[in-house]
């Protein structure tokens, strides 16, 4: 992909790539639910927007603040969630059923920080053109890093980049599907006077090769403006112009608007307009509108782009290696996070515990408390280690929307943390049993490290759960409390499940607590024959493990019972996860 390479296909002029129709953007009315009554009016953000984008364009979009310029923009990549009208098209197909065909850059950017460019890259490209094995795909690849003065950076963390750096990188992300049509908002935006010339200049040669490149530009330098081979003007919604450079000098001059010497050309337009705007200006305003709906031609072009999808799996498989790669560059935050999530508190429970049996009348209460101690711990660290997952790669999940699905990036998050399903649980019930005396310990133990797994996991699925239904991290931290606690009363630690109503029985079989303390409490009573009963005692006396068992309600077929449930308790959180995940999804492009 050589971005010097110019279109030779010119005999015929410049052909329009893109036509906007009638465009009208606007905010929905908000009205009050429970008395219907408007609070917040609807406002037109666009109005009546029409044009032509013609092959080979270099188009700066200028415009003073709240003129809707990055809505506009928005639109014509078919990103906008908002309502409208209007029909915006390329090659003669609406633009959201051509997504491939065009690219939007944002003013923002969003990566995982930990991946290198070469990772990043590789990773954007076995998505979006297959595998990086293809001779083509190598040449692009390669091409790209060259032509953007990245390949001295392949090696470099993202999280290490300079503005500048990160900026073509997000361009190289862009056109790795060579997209006809580039759409960039504030590409210079945050970048010193070095490099936002470096990405200009990148820009301009790719309209060179002719693509379509249109900017929204603030402020920018003369030098940077005299790059641009055309203009569109904007204010109070509306398409003011679209032309050339010397058509607007020449039609701003006719309207006796002379650019002062040595003056900005591109402020000078944005005052002008600014001005034009106003109620004094309504003619001279509509004059420029005239100029350029009379030049206004219907022309479409006939192409179309087939957009390239992975399968499922393999966005699932792409999606694991991403999470893996920032996994590996963190080991330090993970032991960190193991420490003090397990570890810790393991020795500290493991201390308080030593020597206890659940042979005696006063050791069943302290096995119980030792039970429900490594249920929690291990429910409630892995549950809240996924609460904000999706938060905080939520708008990185948002730039990638149509690169790869919805439920196979949940898959794909939910395998990524199976791992610490296992390391926890394993750790916590090591180091807790060493000191306490257990019937069979190495095979009892064994068998408490199979069992929280299992409760790890439905814990982990709790949590993403929780995480994706509400996605602010305040409004889940006045959520899970109320959540937790009748499920953790489910669990038979705090409240005696025998004696509990019958209208409460539901809810105890949506409690993962309740399936991992039954497995758990299960697993060491059985194995409890006697039950010592001391003399002059006023308590009730238990002679066995059984009698413990239903003294607490927990059931008789725990294995089948507490394994279905917690599979279903897994997929009913998975579900709300997703459904979380598609809510956000359907809000749209995070620009």
């Amino acid at each position: 992909m050589d971005l010097d390479t110019i279109s030779s296909d010119s005999e015929e002029g410049p052909k329009v790539v893109m036509t906007i129709k009638g465009l009208t953007v606007w905010t929905p009315e908000e009205k009050s639910w429970w008395r219907n009554k408007v609070f917040k009016p609807s406002n037109i953000i666009l109005n009546n927007i029409s044009g032509s984008i013609k092959e080979g364009e270099f188009a700066a979009l200028l415009g003073p603040s709240g003129a809707g310029k990055t809505t506009f923009l928005v639109a014509l990549a078919g990103k906008c969630t908002l309502p409208s009208r209007g029909l915006v098209s390329v090659g003669g197909r609406e633009v959201s059923e051509v997504q491939s065909a065009v690219e939007f850059l944002p003013q923002f950017d969003a990566f995982m920080e930990q991946l290198t460019v070469m990772e990043h890259l590789v990773f954007m490209t076995e998505l979006k053109l297959g595998s990086c094995k293809k001779p083509a795909n190598k040449i692009i690849l390669s091409s790209l890093l060259e032509e953007l003065k990245l390949k001295a950076h392949a090696r470099t963390t993202i999280s290490s980049l300079s503005g500048g750096e990160k900026r073509l990188l997000s361009l190289a992300t862009s056109l790795l599907s060579s997209p006809q049509i580039l759409i960039c908002d504030e590409p210079t935006t945050g970048l010193d006077s070095y490099n936002a010339a470096l990405v200009v200049d990148t820009l301009k040669r790719l309209s060179l090769c002719g693509r379509v490149v249109i900017c929204s530009v603030h402020q920018p330098s003369t030098d940077l403006f005299k790059m641009f081979n055309s203009i569109l003007l904007m204010a109070d919604g509306r398409l003011l112009f679209h032309g050339s450079q010397e058509d607007c000098s020449e039609l701003f001059r006719s309207l006796n608007l002379h650019c002062p010497a040595n003056y900005n050309p591109a402020e000078f337009y944005i005052r002008a307009v600014s001005h034009l705007s106003g109620q004094d200006g309504t003619d001279q305003s509509q004059r420029i509108m005239d100029s350029y709906h009379d030049r206004f031609k219907q022309d479409e072009t006939n192409s179309s782009t087939v957009k390239y999808r992975r399968n499922w799996f393999k966005q699932v498989h792409l999606l694991l290696w991403r999470s893996s790669l920032t996994l590996k560059r963190d080991v330090r935050g993970q032991l960190l996070l193991l420490f003090l999530n397990v570890i810790a508190s393991s020795m500290v429970i493991g201390t308080c515990y030593v020597g206890v049996s659940g042979s005696t009348q006063r050791g069943v209460q302290d096995i119980r408390g030792l039970l429900w101690l490594m249920t929690s711990e291990v429910c409630f660290s892995l549950s809240y280690s996924a609460l904000y997952a999706f938060e905080a790669e939520l708008t990185l999940f948002k730039r990638e929307v149509g690169v790869y699905s919805c439920s196979s990036y949940l898959v794909a998050r939910f395998l990524g943390m199976i791992p610490r399903c296992v390391v926890w649980p394993m750790t916590l019930v090591f180091i807790t049993t060493l000191a306490v005396q257990l019937p069979n310990h190495a095979v009892t133990a064994l068998e408490f490290c199979l069992s929280l797994c299992v409760a790890g996991v439905t814990s982990t699925a709790y949590g993403l759960g929780m995480g994706a239904l509400f996605l602010s991290s305040g409004i889940i931290s006045d959520v899970m409390p109320c959540a937790d606690l009748p499920l953790f009363l489910m669990s038979g630690a705090f409240l005696r499940l025998a004696s509990m109503p019958a209208w409460l029985y539901p809810v105890r079989y949506i409690s993962h607590f309740y399936y991992a303390m039954d497995a758990i409490s299960n697993i060491y009573w059985r194995q409890i024959d006697y039950i010592a009963c001391e003399t002059n005692v006023t308590s009730l006396c238990v002679s066995d493990g059984a009698a413990v068992l239903s003294e607490n309600g927990y059931s008789t077929d725990f294995v089948f019972q507490d394994t279905l449930g917690l599979s279903l308790v897994a997929l009913f959180w998975t579900l709300l996860a997703y459904l979380g995940l598609k809510r956000e999804e359907k809000k749209g492009y995070a620009y």
